[in-house]
């Protein structure tokens, strides 16, 4: 009784008067069937491999980099972008893009607040104008924030860089651009983590950049910052031109040079995102200067990961053995990319001295950059110093001419 009433319930139309032969009933009951097992189950020969990229992106936001939106479509749709001198002299020097962006520098000339400054407060005026003209049309292209550079020659002026930011995100709004759609991107010397501090307390995201050292991330991190950058791929350089200086402090003493396993910049990202996520999992570790794919796989489960156009082609064509015969694997404790590397729950379990969780103040952060932070982080800001060098004489010929 109790079978004939399951077979009643589960295949109602067996007990039905019809017309229908049995032969033609029976076979679609089977064909039906069928396809709800193929619905349960699919059998894992018929799964195909997946990419390093793929099993990256399952755990990682991958952001290709790229100095302007271009030519990087067939390997990695952008996500965010970037908006900086540097990006404004590339769209000046590169047809294409010059076509399609210079009308936002162009444009700046005629904003009207620019025209009662003169000199180099005129210069920066213009500046700043293009830089959000080009941002807010980098914001139509991708649907991530745009990463937003405040003037790199006040990195050690608080309250001028706060000035500025204000002013930055004034025009955004001028332009129908919400402020959650902008990170304002700012050195991360002592001053300029201090002016990220207090834009946050208004609700302003900012973006934390030349992390050289874990003492910036967490004077970065306690200060609430949304979006902490180190870059691996100078501290690597920086250790190779000093190979007896000790790669780990958490090391053997004797683990120099080229003697040691080390990976400084990969050991540096982990450290900076297990501080982060075990002690301030609001702000957001995006790891840039990624060179070689062993390392972009080494930091997956990282928010972020900047990524090169040759590396991101590698890691395309690279295949694994995830989604192909799972479960049949016979030893699956040996697959490389069964899970991320990088997790909260493993930063939970990093171990951190006091002094590292203690409140950075100046003198710390001065005393914990090391040899490595101070000379990267001095040549960084000069960097992007000389970047805005290089754009001033296009826009004091504009400003001349206007005059």
């Amino acid at each position: 009784m109790n079978s004939l009433h399951i077979q009643q319930h589960k295949f109602p139309a067996l007990n039905a008067p019809s017309a229908t032969p049995r032969a033609q009933r029976c076979a679609t009951v089977r064909v039906a069937c069928a396809a709800q097992l193929e619905k349960r189950y699919k059998s894992p020969s018929s799964s195909t491999a997946s990419t390093e990229l793929q099993y990256l992106e399952s755990y990682t936001t991958v952001v290709p980099d790229t100095l302007l939106l271009q030519n990087i479509e067939e390997i990695e749709a952008p996500k965010a972008a970037t908006v900086s001198s540097a990006v404004l002299a590339g769209i000046l020097r590169t047809p294409g893009a010059l076509q399609e962006y210079k009308f936002g520098i162009e444009n700046a000339i005629n904003y009207d607040k620019c025209h009662s400054k003169s000199g180099d407060d005129r210069l920066a005026c213009l500046l700043d104008k293009a830089t959000v003209n080009i941002g807010t049309l980098f914001s139509k292209q991708v649907e991530g924030r745009v990463s937003t550079e405040v003037d790199p020659r006040l990195a050690y002026d608080t309250d001028a860089m706060i000035k500025v930011a204000q002013n930055l995100l004034a025009q955004y709004k001028e332009m129908d651009i919400a402020q959650d759609r902008v990170l304002l991107r700012i050195p991360g010397t002592w001053e300029g983590i201090q002016a990220a501090k207090q834009l946050e307390d208004q609700g302003v995201p900012t973006h934390i950049i030349l992390v050289y050292s874990l003492v910036q991330a967490m004077a970065a991190a306690q200060a609430g910052v949304s979006v902490i950058q180190p870059n691996i791929g100078r501290l690597d350089d920086w250790y190779a031109k000093h190979p007896g200086v000790i790669r780990d402090p958490k090391g053997p003493r004797e683990d120099t040079g080229f003697m040691s396993g080390v990976n400084p910049g990969v050991r540096m990202a982990e450290r900076i995102y297990n501080f982060c996520k075990k002690y301030h999992p609001k702000t957001n570790v995006m790891v840039s200067g990624v060179r070689k794919p062993a390392d972009a796989l080494a930091l997956c489960g990282v928010d972020y990961l900047v990524v090169g156009p040759k590396v991101l082609a590698t890691l395309k064509d690279s295949q694994t053995l995830q989604g192909y015969n799972d479960g049949l694997t016979s030893l699956p404790q040996q697959d490389d990319y069964a899970a991320p590397r990088l997790s909260p729950e493993l930063a939970a379990q990093e171990d951190f001295a006091d002094f590292e969780c203690e409140t950075v103040t100046k003198q710390i952060f001065e005393e914990g950059l090391g040899l490595a932070g101070v000379a990267l982080l001095k040549q960084g800001v000069q960097g992007l110093v000389d970047d805005i060098e290089r754009m001033l004489p296009f826009f004091s010929s504009i400003s001349v001419g206007q005059e």
